[in-house]
């Protein structure tokens, strides 16, 4: 005879730990879990370490897509940047990234490479992910796809210059007094013939008009020739040098200010290969004092632009933590002179 079948043993399957579970451990309620999670700014220090401690202990961990059904996005911020090739983006994005960490928050950097289509494609992923908001460093005007996003619910902050009446706040260091600090510092050491290279774009005709109003606050007379180019890297600097060169020495610039470092740094070493001594022959002044700036052949003078502060500062304002007018005055730009623009003798003290 043979033995009946041993009984089954029921298999025991250890459930997930939920929010209640956390919730209990920690004393506090579910709502205190939930903003732990998804609104760290909402509950105090003290709460906060009790949740993420009782978390630990029962190996929670939070859900994101299921956080996004609940809240309607995720903890991710956008970062959107025209040129990641630019080091002064690489600057902002380091801002945002340890202040949005500061706040249990992360950052999805997006870089457009000064390209309009990819720019939009980038902004209709962000809303795809459901980011609780945007930092925009756009190619040009904020483009109509992150206006819509906004109408739609997701906030931005540009960080750049606003152009005309704006609904969304926007965040910049001051363009404009920047030109004319390098502008003033030129016309100073006595240099008359000033050259601006710069691209097209709303920061860089600030640079220029600050460059026009030193001239024209000046008490000697100095000419002003422009030079646009379409993108601000160092390979175009290094073009403009060239056609620089083409030209006869009675017309060639005594001082130059750059739209931005990069350019300022093809400049540079397109001149010194041809023999033209700097800043003998010519001063040269770049704006955003990026690392490269100081460790150059020839250490360049810049206009220090305070990037990782204006991306820290737009990640608060996007979180409600403060206010655009909160920034006002805090991004004055200071010029940074180094050996590319040292008086020449004979000429005025800078």
């Amino acid at each position: 005879m043979t033995s009946p079948p041993a009984p089954r043993r029921s298999k025991v399957v250890s459930s997930a730990p939920t929010v209640g579970d956390v919730a209990a451990r920690a004393g506090v309620s579910r709502a205190t879990v939930s903003y732990t999670f998804t609104q760290p700014d909402r509950v105090s220090p003290d709460l906060r370490r009790r949740v993420l401690a009782a978390a630990d202990e029962l190996g929670y961990v939070g859900n994101d897509a299921a956080r996004r059904l609940r809240v309607g996005h995720s903890l991710a911020l956008g970062l959107l940047v025209s040129s990641a090739g630019n080091p002064v983006y690489a600057e902002i994005a380091a801002g945002a990234e340890a202040e949005a960490a500061a706040h249990g928050r992360f950052i999805l950097v997006a870089n457009s490479d000064e390209n309009l289509e990819r720019e939009r494609a980038y902004i209709n992923f962000f809303e795809s992910q459901q980011v609780s908001g945007i930092v925009a460093a756009p190619v040009a005007d904020v483009p109509a796809e992150l206006l819509g996003l906004s109408r739609r619910g997701t906030p931005f902050v540009l960080v750049g210059v606003a152009p005309g009446p704006h609904s969304y706040p926007a965040i910049s260091g001051d363009n404009e007094r920047g030109g004319y600090l390098a502008a003033s510092h030129l016309l100073a050491q006595g240099r008359r013939r000033l050259l601006f290279a710069g691209g097209a774009h709303p920061h860089i005709d600030l640079r220029l008009a600050g460059v026009r109003r030193a001239i024209a606050e000046s008490a000697e007379p100095a000419s002003l020739e422009i030079v646009r180019v379409r993108v601000q890297t160092a390979q175009v600097g290094e073009e403009v040098a060239r056609t620089l060169l083409e030209r006869p020495e009675a017309d060639f610039p005594d001082g130059i200010v750059a739209g931005n470092d990069l350019l300022a740094l093809g400049l540079l070493h397109g001149l010194i290969v041809a023999g033209v001594r700097v800043p003998q022959d010519v001063s040269l002044v770049g704006y955003d004092d990026i690392e490269f700036a100081d460790f150059a052949i020839v250490p360049l003078t810049s206009v220090r632009h305070p990037s990782a502060a204006l991306g820290a500062s737009a990640v608060r304002i996007l979180l409600g933590i403060e206010d655009e007018q909160d920034m006002q005055g805090r991004f004055e730009p200071e010029l940074v002179i180094r050996s590319t623009s040292l008086p020449i003798a004979g000429s005025a003290p800078a």
